[in-house]
């Protein structure tokens, strides 16, 4: 059986030079407050509590967005099966 956590949230958050921001999935019902985590799209991320204009301006990560509707579908699919 896969224990992979199926709720997760959304955060934008800044890359690595602090200029460029994207807006990440990360496992979980919310942010914590924690000063990083792993995104669904496999990296690590420096996290801070986003301004409105970060969310804005911050495009969605593709990947993953991607991710999550694949978890979903192979999800749905088994559900079909049992």
């Amino acid at each position: 059986m896969e224990t992979t956590e199926r709720q997760h949230y959304w955060l934008p958050v800044p890359d690595r030079t602090g200029f460029k921001w994207h807006r990440h999935a990360f496992r979980g019902k919310h942010w914590d407050g924690r000063p990083a985590d792993t995104s669904v799209c496999g990296f690590q991320y420096p996290m801070a509590k986003p301004s409105e204009l970060d969310w804005f301006q911050s495009p969605t990560c593709s990947d993953c967005t991607e991710l999550l509707i694949a978890e979903q579908s192979s999800a749905g699919s088994t559900a079909e099966e049992e």
